[in-house]
């Protein structure tokens, strides 16, 4: 779980709550942040995920998270006895989608191939596809970054202006933008004390950009409401509308407290996750 909009966002967008408390307003966003993740079904911040598929008779497979930062492998018939391992660069990804094909000439032949689609027609658990996904970025603050491994402190940004705390774990595959035209991507090879290491392929300026997506304005935006919907309550408080009732006044800190509305359902629903 990560807070999926910054304290400035969510008071921009709530122009009254200029008064509440920093302590308060962060609870209220990672609650809000819970009960949007909840709603979809799915984790936005960055992970790495390794997950089975049964065999499909379609060229293209879809992912059960997106949008894919990177495809670190893929292995026909894991559990067989000849798995089949491909590196990302074997594959047309379409990132916002959540979808993967075998990119033109990617190898394989016609006796265990789709009529050329690339994966397997038929079997169970018969594709292994090791990849990360999710939104955000971090901000590698240094005067130069060396080819080879690195180690340089970050700081995550989860939203437009502020700084906020992501949980990247090592194995992560995430994406430098050094500020020219082209990108490369790196791998994660341990986190502490705030600092990362990680294997960059060439040196980069100071301040280059460890980049994902940003989660998405729409999401961003209910998370805003979702809050709105509460620090305009008198006293942080909210009546327990889900009831149907009035039952008296309670802090709402919690995911389960928050109350997703027609119009952020509204806004969610593109996201709501459908494979499971």
């Amino acid at each position: 779980m990560a807070d999926l909009v910054t304290q400035d966002y969510v008071l921009n967008v709530v122009k009254a709550a200029g008064a509440i408390s920093t302590p308060m307003l962060a609870s209220l966003i990672t609650a809000a942040s819970a009960a949007v993740e909840q709603f979809c079904r799915q984790p936005f911040a960055p992970d790495r995920y390794i997950e089975l598929y049964d065999a499909i008779d379609q060229p293209a497979l879809l992912v059960r998270h997106r949008p894919i930062l990177a495809i670190n492998s893929v292995t026909l018939y894991p559990t067989g006895p000849n798995p089949r391992v491909y590196d990302g660069a074997s594959f047309d990804v379409r990132s916002e989608l959540g979808r993967i094909s075998f990119a033109p000439n990617a190898g394989g032949s016609f006796y265990d191939w789709y009529g050329g689609a690339g994966f397997p027609a038929w079997g169970l658990d018969a594709i292994q596809v090791d990849y990360t996904a999710g939104w955000g970025f971090l901000v590698a603050a240094q005067a130069a970054i060396s080819p080879g491994p690195a180690t340089v402190p970050v700081s995550a940004v989860a939203g437009i202006t502020q700084h906020q705390s992501w949980s990247i774990s090592a194995g992560t595959v995430l994406t430098v933008d050094p500020g020219l035209s082209n990108t490369e991507t790196v791998t994660v090879q341990a986190v502490q004390n705030g600092s990362l290491t990680a294997v960059f392929a060439q040196a980069h300026a100071a301040n280059c950009q460890i980049t994902g997506l940003l989660p998405p304005a729409d999401v961003q935006l209910a998370v805003a409401l979702a809050v709105g919907n509460l620090i305009n309550q008198s006293d942080l408080t909210k009546l327990r509308e889900s009831q149907g009732k009035t039952v008296g006044y309670e802090y709402v800190t919690r995911a389960g407290d928050l109350i997703i509305t027609p119009e952020i359902r509204h806004l969610l629903l593109p996201w709501q996750e459908v494979i499971v």
